[in-house]
């Protein structure tokens, strides 16, 4: 029996959320989870628009992040449908919802949301249309200009003040807008103009732009008088950061991996990795034990290792952990479990095997590019040698832990390595560490007490 007729991913996780159409769709929450970290933002925002009127927004988070389902959770909450209201603070968190109801009160009909999609085109159009197709507005006779638009904005907001909260139009992909306009070389004032509608609008107008990097980000291939332009424009948004915590993002991971009667990890294997890793999330290593061992069939190095690997620039340029546990690419976890027996893990040298084949082009662009081509250089002089097989995957592991153990908090450890291969005792891991030092393929750090990859060059003499 293969692994695929026993572990499965959460339908939860199987698909993206499209704000424009699963908005309203009561499905669309099932098997949400809301980290605190998620909530946190929502709740800022609220204090700004209360507090100091600022009620223009970006947030600002890498792909599977979560956003888009965290603007359904938001129509939820500040929905005029009781029934929802009380589900999505169920859901949501009912002590956040309690204090975000305080700063955005709903009233009885609850806030309106205009959901709206970006894409390489001018805004104003596409966000016109859409505040006549949800019904908020009647068409005009004549194309929508920048003034018309915002006089509608202000109309719809400001409507039912004594029973509704007000209006928020939320623009996903907002990305796709700028990087319309850094192409054409046009302006993005109408954005400015919005922002300053919607913080002069006491509250009623609420306005959230969801990107994918940093504002300046689009700009960057602009001239230097375009980019300060952009700059103001910027100015006038408050960015908050949508992300999961590390902590948050390995719960995540056990919640989407589902499986049936498997029998648990090593457990020294994940002891060894809590250990390392338990003072990024949280300090208790019993409760991230616990969460690596629902991640199996994860080897708990690669659990550790998806977060981290996740909000690096490459891959989607950012791909998601959830994006991973579906692909069907050459050494992707769909593969494995359709190949792979009872007893068997994902583990670090096929997570290796899954970046060269499928993502090694973009690691080359990013930031991790030379560490990536050393370690690359590294493992293949040791394949080239016809080495033994524990001693190549030995070798990938480090090289991939090393690569992200800043992030992860995860380091070639003497007791992470001799627990990191199945069937492979310790003895047999020291003494292939042992050849691959005095062949100068690894080195022991011991200011760090760990193993990584040699980035030296051996010098023969004739």
């Amino acid at each position: 029996m293969s692994l695929a007729e026993r572990v499965r991913v959460s339908p939860r996780f199987q698909r993206a959320i499209r704000i424009d159409t699963d908005l309203d769709d009561p499905r669309a929450l099932e098997g949400f989870i809301c980290p605190p970290s998620a909530a946190e933002v929502l709740l800022a925002m609220g204090r700004h628009v209360a507090q100091t009127g600022q009620s223009a927004f970006t947030w600002t988070g890498p792909y599977g992040s979560g956003k888009s389902s965290l603007v359904v959770a938001l129509n939820a909450v500040l929905n005029g449908d009781l029934r929802r209201r009380a589900r999505a603070a169920e859901i949501v968190g009912k002590k956040s919802v309690a204090s975000l109801w305080k700063l955005l009160p709903p009233q009885s009909k609850g806030w309106r949301m205009l959901p709206v999609v970006g894409r390489r085109a001018g805004p104003v159009e596409i966000i016109g249309n859409a505040l006549v197709a949800a019904g908020l507005y009647r068409k005009p006779r004549v194309p929508w200009s920048e003034m018309k638009l915002l006089e509608a904005l202000s109309e719809v907001a400001a409507d039912q003040p004594k029973s509704r909260g007000g209006l928020i139009v939320v623009v996903d992909e907002m990305g796709k807008f700028l990087e319309g306009a850094a192409a054409e070389g046009a302006d993005i004032f109408f954005f400015q103009q919005v922002a300053e509608l919607a913080s002069r609008s006491g509250g009623r107008l609420i306005f959230v732009g969801i990107l994918h990097q940093a504002f300046e980000e689009y700009a960057h291939r602009l001239s230097r008088d375009q980019r300060e332009e952009w700059s103001k424009v910027q100015g006038r948004f408050v960015d908050l950061l949508v992300d999961t915590a590390q902590d948050e993002q390995l719960q995540l991971l056990a919640r989407a991996i589902q499986s049936d009667g498997l029998r648990r990890g090593s457990q020294e294997a994940i002891a060894a990795v809590a250990d390392c890793i338990a003072p990024l999330r949280g300090g208790d290593a019993t409760k991230v034990a616990n969460v690596l061992d629902r991640c199996r069939p994860l080897h708990p190095i690669v659990a550790a290792l998806l977060g981290p690997m996740s909000r690096r620039r490459f891959g989607q340029n950012q791909r998601s952990v959830f994006g991973f546990l579906n692909s069907a690419e050459p050494h992707g976890f769909q593969e494995f479990l359709r190949n792979a027996g009872e007893g068997e893990t994902y583990d670090a040298p096929r997570l290796w095997d899954y970046l060269r084949s499928n993502l090694e082009p973009s690691i080359l662009a990013s930031p991790d590019g030379h560490r990536w081509s050393t370690a690359v250089e590294v493992v293949e002089r040791c394949e080239a040698a016809q080495s033994e097989r524990i001693q190549v995957d030995l070798l990938k592991t480090v090289a991939l832990i090393d690569l992200f153990r800043e992030r992860s908090g995860l380091m070639p450890t003497p007791a992470v390595l001799e627990r990191c291969l199945a069937s492979v005792s310790s003895e047999e891991v020291r003494s292939a560490l042992a050849t691959l030092g005095d062949r100068s393929l690894v080195v022991y750090r011991k200011h760090l007490k760990a193993y990584a990859v040699y980035a030296g060059k051996r010098f023969q003499h004739r």
